[in-house]
């Protein structure tokens, strides 16, 4: 399957989450965090299946965006209802469901594990 481009997930309406059931979705930055794009790639479900979608997603930015920062582009996955459920490290290493500490120090939260 090929990947897609899409709107943001959160700025849709709740009855149309659906539609994005299931997928990976890899926020395309460059190295100055400026935004270039989305990639998209249906997952099936297991943890296996999210990280190679996410792979999938990966190459598929390199090779739509030259300008890509694999750091900079942050990495997540819907559940089954479409909703945000999961974040995914830049090195595949790491799957966290969204929410949690993990999760924002994933997505660069810095200050997330510090108390």
């Amino acid at each position: 399957m090929r990947a897609r481009t899409v709107k943001r997930v959160d700025k849709l309406p709740r009855s149309r989450h659906r539609k994005f059931s299931n997928i990976v979705v890899r926020e395309v930055r460059d190295r100055d965090g400026n935004r270039l794009g989305t990639v998209v790639e249906p997952h099936d479900g297991t943890p296996a299946g999210i990280l190679a979608a996410a792979r999938r997603a990966s190459g598929q930015m390199f090779i739509n965006y030259a300008s890509a920062s694999n750091i900079q582009s942050r990495i997540g996955a819907t559940d089954v209802d479409g909703a945000p459920r999961w974040s995914i490290s830049p090195n595949f290493r790491h799957l966290a469901e969204v929410g949690t500490d993990e999760a924002r120090y994933t997505w660069g939260d810095l200050t997330a594990f510090r108390r």
